[in-house]
This record gives structure tokens, C-alpha cells and sequence, in this order.
């Protein structure tokens, strides 16, 4: 009888005294970062067995524009795979914001993109690579397919959060032609 009254105080604590529904869901916390720019490396150096070349002066020139194009913003987060190409493509961009480039392997996008959207309210860069770059957008939740080829530099790609949806747009810095 001792245990059938312990039984139901148990249970009324546990039951009564919670409410039936969580008032907070995961979402009312949620937030996401002001933009996110996911950019491939600049140009780089097309040496025969390099597997970690530099840029080239076209891919450094581009790096600056880049910069230039993005110093207006307020200060963000730079993040680099941990190849010196793509190093490079975002270190005059963290010069002008005064902050650290942050290297996060180009192996995992899953976890590149945990990182990427743990800075609320920030805007955030990542420089990638032609086969990476498309898997880091389609894991912000964007449906579009993106396609890099091997001679394309200098998209710029946008992912903004509109109720909740991820919206991208492309921009492009730097200059056009790629004849180096």
C-alpha cells in the first residue's frame, strides 16, 4: 500500500506538475547569420604534381576585389579550407576586417556549415573549391543546383534567410576575363 502511494505521488509530481506540451521549441531559438558567402579559390597555379599550388597574380588581383567588394560590411567570420589557394582567395578580406581566418577542412561540409550557422546575425565567408563549393550551398537547404567548372572564378555566392528559407543569389568579383 506504502509503494501504491509513493506510485501515484510520482507520477502527480512528474505529470501534474509539468506542463503538457514544451512551451519552446528548438525554431524559437534558432537564428541564422546575416549572409553567408560561399566563394571557390581564385585562379591558381597549374603546376604538374602540386596538389596545394598558390594563386596566381590574376587569382591575387581577384582576392583584392573580393575584399574590396566586401570590406563595406560590417566585420565578419572568415572561414578557409586548409588549402593555401583558398587561404589566399580570403586573407585580404579578413586583413580588412581584422580577424583571424579561420581554417575548417574542406573534407567536412557538414560541419563547415554547423560553424557557419552558429554566428547569428553575422555575415560569414567560406572559400572552397569547384568541388566543394555546390555541396556547402545545397547543405544550406538551397534546392538549386550549382555546377562549378573547372575555368570558372569569381561567383560569389549569397545565402540570405527569408522566413526561415534560405534564398541564394550570385554575384561576381573580379575581373571577367580568365586568360592567364
Amino acid at each position: 500500500m506504502k509503494n501504491k502511494i509513493l506510485s501515484i505521488i510520482v507520477v502527480f509530481i512528474v505529470f501534474g506538475c509539468s506542463p503538457s506540451a514544451p512551451t519552446y521549441t528548438a525554431e524559437d531559438f534558432q537564428c541564422y547569420p546575416d549572409v553567408v558567402y560561399v566563394i571557390r579559390h581564385a585562379e591558381k597555379q597549374i603546376i604538374k604534381g602540386e596538389k596545394n599550388p598558390e594563386l596566381t597574380k590574376r587569382g591575387f588581383s581577384r582576392a583584392e576585389a573580393l575584399a574590396d567588394s566586401l570590406a563595406p560590411l560590417i566585420e565578419g567570420i572568415v572561414y578557409s579550407s586548409e588549402f593555401t589557394r583558398s587561404q589566399q582567395t580570403v586573407i585580404p578580406l579578413a586583413k580588412k576586417w581584422n580577424v583571424d581566418l579561420k581554417i575548417h577542412r574542406a573534407g567536412d561540409p557538414s560541419g563547415q556549415v554547423a560553424k557557419a550557422v552558429s554566428h547569428c546575425g553575422k555575415s560569414v565567408i567560406i572559400a572552397g573549391h569547384s568541388n566543394t563549393v555546390p555541396g556547402l550551398i545545397k547543405l544550406f537547404g538551397i534546392k538549386d543546383e550549382v555546377v562549378i567548372e573547372d575555368n570558372q572564378y569569381g561567383d560569389l555566392y549569397m545565402i540570405r534567410w527569408e522566413n526561415k528559407s534560405p534564398v541564394l543569389s550570385i554575384t561576381f568579383v573580379g575581373d571577367k576575363n580568365s586568360d592567364e
